[in-house]
């Protein structure tokens, strides 16, 4: 019975509107099935989506009265299309792009390989104070390397940097500085003047 419902075939077509994709079934007297539904995790109030490629093996399971009625499981790996890593302790993505995230749980490392732009917005939850936030928690160094870094506060501008920093090569300032403490100049090159 599972023989008769269960089919491998590639897909021949694909309709996004729709989430469901036409497979090409060798083994079913070489014929290509109805539009067939994608099986996903959620699909209602949290919505996950991501369509098989046209040339994709797919695993395909029909209700028994024909290629009418059925369902595409997911892919399966081949000798056309191999696996991109090879390791138990592995979660791999690798994107048509060269785009790659993993995670590798025997090393406790997270990588991502983003071969264009990143965005990360959070809108924030007004519940009781209305605040929201990002918050970036590290045990370990954080290092941030970029040909050029800006950073912007709000209106008016508000930033607040506690600890201890230690600035390597110049500081060029658009404004007024304003210190509590003590500046010391120990290239004596600050103007001073009497008043």
């Amino acid at each position: 019975m599972i023989q008769e419902i269960v089919r491998v075939g590639v897909v021949t077509g694909v309709n996004p509107e729709r989430g469901t994709v036409r497979v090409h079934l060798v083994d079913v007297d070489d014929q290509v099935s109805y539009e067939l539904p994608v099986i996903y995790r959620k699909t209602n109030r949290d919505k996950e989506y991501w369509m098989p490629d046209v040339g994709e093996h797919v695993v395909c399971i029909f209700s028994g009265q024909g290629l009418e009625q059925g369902f595409v499981l997911g892919a399966i790996y081949s000798s056309a299309d191999l696996v991109p890593v090879s390791s138990k302790d592995k979660c791999h993505i690798t994107f048509e792009d060269g785009t790659v995230i993993e995670y590798d749980r025997a090393a406790h490392k997270l990588t991502a390989d983003i071969k264009g732009d990143v965005e990360l917005k959070a809108t924030g939850r007004c519940d009781v104070n209305c605040q929201s936030q990002i918050y970036l928690k590290s045990a370990t160094n954080v290092t941030i390397e970029a040909p050029s870094l800006s950073m912007k506060g709000g209106s008016p501008a508000d930033g607040v940097f506690e600890g201890t920093f230690r600035l390597i090569g110049n500081l060029y300032v658009e404004g007024n500085i304003h210190a509590t403490g003590s500046i010391i100049d120990e290239g004596g090159n600050t103007n001073h003047h009497g008043h």
